[in-house]
């Protein structure tokens, strides 16, 4: 009973908080000379976020999901944002070029908020978790499951950063790294760069959330590989720490993904609940969606 109290109060202090946070954003978009791409960007996200705070209450884990993702990505938009761009980046190196983007300035404060209400997030899934009511013979499959839901959210929020600066941070982050992917030697490197956020999109999504894991998480495993091929960071070499990055952070971080590839989003996840309502079972032809939610 304690813990379903204090589960109560975590779970509307955690709205509080991401309704602070939808202020705060919505007074720096109206008030400030931001682009219509960020505004836009930012006012959808800022929009899952209110919808999934508000979902939360009702102690769903798909909902604690979507809040981590939302959060996530409107923290990141907020914290990037470079509200005075300089007026030339003219002879500015590739790496350069990605740190320019990569690091705010941002809203000051908004970083900090973002990991505070992460931080209610995790507390929340954890006594979540922890109270749910199994047999004791299955409590350990139990603590499984919710081991591998902490795994397959975590490595999706780690695309997070990718695509917010990709495809939704605006136009002069946009043409930044089309510039960076241009200096690797890519073709059509705007396009290049489209691709890969909406990859990284849908990767986050679909893992976060557990929807279509599978194939989401081979696709998201083969593009880090290829990712580290046109990178070059095979030729650098293993260890991350190296100038210019070795391979050993994406290599790992595909192999993670990989094993979703293979068992699945687990019982905390979209694909486990439709496949619990039948859905899937009133439209035998298609096959393909069967496989999808396996």
């Amino acid at each position: 009973m304690k813990t379903r109290t204090n589960l109560r109060w975590l779970s509307r202090a955690t709205l509080a908080v991401a309704i602070i946070m939808i202020g705060w954003g919505s007074s720096v978009v109206l008030g400030q000379p931001v682009t219509a791409w960020f505004a836009a960007s930012a006012t959808i996200w800022m929009a899952l976020l209110l919808v999934s705070a508000v979902w939360q209450l009702r102690g769903s884990f798909i909902a604690i999901a979507a809040l981590a993702l939302a959060a996530a990505v409107v923290a990141r938009l907020f914290s990037i944002l470079r509200l005075n761009p300089p007026a030339s980046i003219a002879g500015l190196r590739p790496d350069a070029l990605d740190l320019l983007v990569a690091t705010g300035p941002g809203v000051p404060g908004f970083e900090l908020l973002g990991w505070f209400l992460a931080a209610l997030v995790l507390v929340q899934f954890v006594l979540r978790t922890a109270s749910v009511e199994v047999p004791e013979n299955s409590r350990e499959s139990s603590l499984n499951a919710a081991a591998l839901t902490f795994i397959r959210i975590y490595v999706g929020l780690m695309f997070v950063p990718h695509f917010g600066s990709h495809i939704l941070g605006g136009p002069f982050q946009f043409k930044i790294y089309a510039l960076y992917f241009e200096s690797l030697g890519l073709h059509m490197p705007a396009m290049q760069v489209l691709l890969a956020g909406s990859v990284e999109l849908i990767a986050a999504i679909g893992l976060v959330l557990g929807l279509f894991t599978r194939p989401v998480a081979l696709l998201g495993s083969v593009y880090l590989l290829l990712s580290m091929l046109w990178g070059g960071h095979f030729q650098i070499g293993y260890v991350w720490a190296l100038p210019e990055g070795g391979y050993e952070f994406g290599v790992f971080w595909a192999v993670m993904i990989a094993v979703f590839a293979v068992i699945g989003g687990g019982p905390l996840s979209v694909d486990n609940a439709v496949r619990q309502s039948g859905f899937q079972n009133r439209w035998p032809r298609l096959r393909v969606a069967r496989l999808l939610f396996l």
